[in-house]
């Protein structure tokens, strides 16, 4: 479904998914447009009021819809408007996720991991010759270049490349709570299921692992922002945010999927995490320019043990006592108590982020944990 975006705002080319709508002309889909920019909106409203209960009916009500269609009308597949629905579904859950609290949108959690669980929706029809066969539900999934076929329930079509869009869009201009809350949702998702989605899901970690520890940041800002320090900002950029506004992001990643982020690290050594396979944009496995310059090696998938090692190195930096080159804020003369006590906060807070870091990884058996007892970091 096309998405408008704003001056300034950072897009990955094709990181919106998109199914070729087959028999819809231009009037059709405006109308089916409009619909579900409207219902979008008022879904939109009930999370901000934290009507979880109220968006678990809908989507259940949704999914219900779609599945009893496919099943019991021969004629319906997931083309034109039965597309908008799932991609609305699926931005039901987002903004669910991102003005929820963690501790109501366990509900929707588990009914998102139920959901795959569901496995192959399927039907059966009359073939030409008079023999009854079974057919499945398939969804054609564009992102990019690549164009791939999904099927419901089993692999939640769209819903990794439009998540994965989501916060290319909308990371900078969130307020910091809602950062963390959308990280905590995504990574609960991760830690509940096995399924290659969840693997494509974890590729939002890579972004926001990326955009705080490989990209060059002040750690705190100077001033005042307009309207906070938690508060949206449509005029705010990626270029703007500093490490501390991305932190807790990275903390919710680490202490809901820690685990699953060290072993995607440790398989994409080899290559042999097959959930990586999923379309995203190429953009998302990019290494950031302080990798690049530390000579980290680029992987297919982007998760490595060289990586992981280096994120660590990061949060040393960023926690120490004393500022490396590039973070030395509080060093910086005439700056007011306030401005310090910040530093000081967010230097604790990295401290946190390394301890629970170390902590997730220390449960897996790998690489990474024989290399964290060599240096002398585990046990903790």
């Amino acid at each position: 479904m096309p998405t408008m975006s704003t001056q300034g705002e950072r897009r990955a080319s094709g990181a919106v998914s998109v199914a070729p709508e087959q028999g819809l002309d231009d009037e059709t889909l405006e109308e089916y447009t409009d619909i579900f920019a409207h219902m979008r909106t008022n879904d939109e409203a009930r999370a901000r009021a934290g009507d979880v209960r109220g968006l678990w009916t809908t989507a259940d009500n949704t999914i219900s819809h779609l599945s009893s269609h496919f099943v019991t009308e021969p004629h319906v597949d997931f083309s034109s408007g039965w597309t908008f629905q799932l991609q609305n579904l699926w931005h039901l859950y987002y903004v669910t996720g991102k003005y929820c609290s963690e501790d109501a949108v366990a509900p929707v959690v588990l009914q998102l991991i139920e959901i795959s669980h569901r496995g192959l929706l399927a039907r059966n029809q009359i073939s030409s010759n008079g023999t009854v066969e079974v057919e499945h539900a398939p969804v054609i999934v564009r992102v990019g270049n690549h164009i791939i076929q999904q099927y419901l329930w089993q692999d939640l079509p769209f819903l990794v490349p439009d998540m994965t869009s989501y916060w290319l869009q909308d990371c900078a201009r969130m307020s910091s709570s809602q950062r963390v809350r959308i990280s905590f949702f995504w990574a609960s998702l991760v830690a509940a299921s096995s399924a290659p989605w969840s693997y494509g899901l974890c590729r939002i970690a890579l972004i926001v692992l990326r955009d705080t520890l490989e990209t060059q940041r002040r750690l705190v800002r100077a001033g005042v922002e307009p309207g906070g320090e938690d508060s949206e900002n449509s005029g705010r950029t990626i270029d703007m945010l500093t490490i501390a506004d991305l932190l807790r992001a990275v903390n919710a990643w680490l202490v809901r999927a820690g685990g699953r982020i060290t072993q995607l690290c440790e398989a994409g050594d080899s290559n042999v995490a097959t959930g990586l396979t999923i379309p995203v944009p190429e953009e998302v496995s990019q290494l950031g320019p302080l990798a690049q310059a530390a000579g980290i090696q680029a992987v297919p998938g982007g998760f490595s043990s060289q990586r992981w090692l280096f994120w660590l190195q990061r949060l040393d930096e960023i926690g120490a006592e004393a500022s490396p080159q590039g973070l030395a804020d509080s060093s910086v003369m005439g700056m007011t108590s306030p401005f310090v006590q910040k530093v000081r906060e967010e230097k604790q807070m990295a401290r946190r982020v390394t301890y629970n870091m170390i902590y997730a990884a220390s449960q897996t058996n790998s690489t990474i944990v024989q290399e964290l007892m060599r240096m002398g970091r585990v046990p903790l």
